[in-house]
């Protein structure tokens, strides 16, 4: 198990040399991996945004004494 965390830390400092070298090789190299990693981010923080919500609606369902009724004050 050791040698598997091993593995993917090595992968992962790979990764950000490679990364890192492409970035520098010009500016528009450089522009074009940032709004590559911008729209990554965004999008896996909806998707997580999105499933966290799917999930606290499923445990809403679960838990007792949590109702989605209106305020009084709406009604």
């Amino acid at each position: 198990m050791e040698l598997v965390v091993a593995q993917v830390a090595d992968i992962l400092v790979r990764f950000v040399v490679v990364f890192g070298e492409i970035a520098l090789t010009g500016p528009l190299s450089a522009i074009s991996l940032f709004f590559g990693v911008v729209i990554v981010a965004f999008s896996s923080g909806f998707f997580g945004y999105l499933v966290a919500g799917a999930v606290l609606d499923a445990l809403s369902d679960a838990l007792p004494g949590v109702d989605r009724s209106s305020p009084p004050e709406a009604k």
